[in-house]
């Protein structure tokens, strides 16, 4: 079985149109069960407001579905950001009113080139999506968590995703940043118990010694602990279309697997504010800049 998961910018009604809302916050998280697997849709509900409603909505898309029938500096921001984050499958959604020239236009400017101009239903567009391959359960065991809250009789509840292994029931992991040892009690999946869960699937844990102030969005669970960094060092790639007055040193933020963080950025490193969880990569933003997506730094 394999599970798909897809972000959708500013089209609620297309979405609705294939899956049911299961989370609402900053994120709104759809799901659809098939045959096949899971699908799990990702919308901003906060943007353009709050940059990292975007930024922690898009981070874990397999698939872009991009309302395209409005050409505005915010439907720029979204192709800049899945440019650099390398969302390279995906769908601009138009109707009879888009200008479809200048619209292919701007995603020759980018690396999304073979986006899929789509005017269609949903359930069209699911059908032609392309799903990921079934992922291996060979690797040790982690969890991303998004949302988390207590709930009374049952304790502290953690909502994510498997990025790898096989999660099983009454298997003991770390909890990071913090390193604490927890067990999982529960499993559920689509409001059903299990016993575990592949790689790919979207969780509901219910989690023995955690508490809900030991946790924050973009928390993993694994079988070793990861250690937080106060400093990301690497090669800063400023995004072409961004202006010149912006690809500079100073105050910027990293963005990515749900973080969103302050630092102060010279020649290559990155000085946080607060330790944080190391990545492969990280999204730089300006929030006062237009456009407030600016580059990428890629960790040595």
């Amino acid at each position: 079985m394999s599970n798909l998961r897809m972000y959708a910018y500013e089209d609620e009604s297309f979405i609705k149109g294939i899956a049911k809302m299961h989370t609402e916050s900053d994120i709104m998280i759809y799901g659809r069960k098939e045959d096949r697997g899971n699908l799990t849709v990702f919308m901003p509900s906060r943007y353009p407001d709050k940059i990292s409603s975007m930024t922690d909505a898009m981070t874990l898309s397999h698939v872009n579905i991009i309302n395209g029938k409005v050409l505005n500096s915010y439907l720029g921001e979204n192709l800049l950001c899945a440019d650099l984050m390398g969302k390279r499958e995906g769908y601009i959604t138009v109707d009879q009113t888009t200008d479809r020239e200048r619209l292919k236009s701007i995603l020759k400017s980018s690396n999304l080139s073979e986006y899929t101009i789509f005017e269609g239903s949903s359930m069209d567009l699911i059908n032609q999506v392309h799903w990921p391959e079934h992922s291996s359960t060979d690797q040790k065991t982690s969890v991303i968590i998004d949302h988390f809250f207590k709930v009374k009789s049952v304790g502290t509840v953690i909502l994510g995703f498997v990025l790898s292994g096989k999660l099983t029931k009454h298997q003991e992991l770390y909890l990071s940043p913090g390193k604490k040892r927890i067990q999982v009690k529960s499993i559920q999946m689509n409001d059903v118990d299990f016993n575990e869960a592949d790689v790919g699937s979207r969780v509901g844990l219910s989690l023995k010694n955690a508490e809900v102030e030991d946790i924050q969005r973009g928390s993993f669970l694994s079988e070793v602990p990861v250690d937080t960094i106060s400093s990301i060092s690497g090669e800063v790639i400023f995004h072409p279309t961004v202006p010149a007055d912006l690809r500079k040193d100073g105050e910027v933020f990293v963005a990515g697997d749900f973080i969103y963080s302050r630092g102060v950025m010279e020649e290559g490193v990155i000085k946080m504010d607060k330790a944080i969880l190391p990545r492969k990569e990280y999204i730089l933003v300006r929030p006062n800049s237009k456009p407030r997506i600016v580059g990428k730094i890629i960790v040595k």
